[in-house]
Formats: C-alpha cells, structure tokens, sequence
C-alpha cells in the first residue's frame, strides 16, 4: 500500500514535471521575433510582470498594463512574447525551489487574467473577423495549464479567427456542437500524458460521429512529455504552433470550397 507521504511525494514530482515543461516550452509563442528578436527581448520587462504577478498585495492587471505602454510595449508583444517569458521564468524559479507550486498557481492566473484584457471576446465578430475561421479549442477538465491555451487564443482571434473555448466538456456535448455548428478546425490542447487515451477515444467518436469533420490539431505541453503522441490520438496534426494550424485550417477551407462550385 502506499503511504500518504509517499502519494504526496508523486503529486509533487509530478507537478513538478509540469512546471518543468512550461518551463521549456514557449506556450504557443509563434511572434516572428527570430533570433535577433529574441536578443532584443527586455529582461526588465519580463521581471516586471514575474513581480507583480507574485506580489502578495491585490493584483491591479490595468495599472500594470499601463505601466507597459509607457514602457511602449505593445498589446501584441505583452501576448506573444512577455506573458509566455515571464511564465517560464516562474517555471524556472519552480524547479530551483525559489517559490512554490501555489504561488506559481497564483502568478499563472494572474497573467492568464490579463489575456483577457488584451484579447477581443469570443462572441466579438467585428467586419475584419466575418471571413475569418470558426475554431473550436478543447481544454481537458482535469488540465491545470490553461495559460498557454489561453495564449494561442488571443493569437488566433487576432489573426481574424472565432475561437470558442469548451473547457471540460462532456464528449456529447462536443459532439453536439459539431454537429449543430460549422467548425473549420478542432484544437485539443494537453497538458498531461494521462489524458492522450480520452483524447484518442473523442477523435474517433468525432470522426465516426459527425458528418465531414474538420481538421483535428493537438498541442499543449504533452507535446513535451510523450513520444508519438499523433499515432497515440489519431490527430490530423501536432503542433504548438498557431500559424501551423492555421494553416492547415485555411487548406481545408479551400479545399471545401473548391468542392462546392
């Protein structure tokens, strides 16, 4: 049997194992920064949001926002290139020991909150948004890194996609959805290796369950802890990469629409 000591100790490793991940992930990061971008990246900028996201007094997401445009950092730079820095950066400071898991849980929130702030709202569809791509992303219930996720998001929306999220979905309910609404891309997001088998077990019930569905994609940290993982799930692609997906979304666009006329 084991112990209450020793099952502490596997949820610790394990999360642990979680955090190193994001630590060396980017988070769907998908700027065109390159090298010389990434050279240019302003480390006092990233120990700013790291901070206040830490700091033990109420968190003021506007004032901090503001004090980045003064900086003149940019919305889209704040999205692409200094949440995702400074949410490795909490990864590191994780595995060294410097702050704790709940910390870490609180700091990710935060950041995850300005997104929000930044990014345009599902249900806005403004005239730029009409032709853009009708995505649906899937966040498994048990998954604790919604961050990245939530990055890729504000991304898509910004490249002129409709993204709804459905975070813990019964397979039914999903199903339904497709069924009842036009998707030009389904994007499973993971963060765990536990949860490739439900994952694998969704996209058969989609492909066998839903008349001509889209294209399937799977990112997240899982990406990171398993090999193999597109035979394991039977996915149209793997990718961390937004523009990748994107991409493959816009195909099947075409494709469908070279078939209609």
């Amino acid at each position: 049997m084991v112990s209450d000591h020793t099952e502490d100790r596997i949820s610790h490793e394990d999360g642990r194992l979680d955090i190193s991940a994001l630590a060396s992930t980017v988070l769907s990061v998908l700027s065109d920064k390159g090298e010389e971008g990434a050279q240019t990246i302003r480390s006092s900028v990233v120990q700013k949001l790291v901070e206040v996201s830490l700091q033990t007094e109420a968190f003021n997401g506007e004032s901090l926002l503001e004090d980045l445009k003064d900086r003149r950092i940019s919305a889209d730079q704040i999205v692409d290139i200094y949440i995702p820095q400074a949410a490795r950066e909490l990864g590191r400071m994780w595995c060294e020991d410097i702050i704790g898991f709940a910390k870490v849980t609180i700091a990710t929130a935060r950041l995850q909150g300005l997104l929000t702030m930044l990014a345009p709202p599902w249900a806005a569809k403004p005239s730029e948004m009409a032709n853009g791509a009708n995505i649906l992303l899937l966040l498994q219930g048990n998954d604790s890194h919604t961050l990245g996720p939530h990055v890729a998001t504000a991304q898509m929306r910004r490249a002129g996609a409709s993204v709804r999220i459905l975070f813990g979905a019964r397979d039914d309910t999903i199903i339904t959805a497709l069924s009842e609404e036009s998707y030009d891309l389904v994007l499973f997001s993971g963060s765990r290796t536990d949860a490739l088998a439900s994952i694998a077990k969704l996209v058969k019930r989609i492909r066998t369950g839903v008349l001509a569905p889209p294209p399937l994609v799977l990112g997240g940290i899982v990406l990171n802890l398993a090999d193999g993982v597109k035979e394991k799930t039977d996915v149209d692609l793997v990718t961390n990469d937004v523009k990748v997906a994107l991409k493959l979304c816009e195909k099947n666009k075409s494709r469908n629409r070279s078939l209609t006329r």
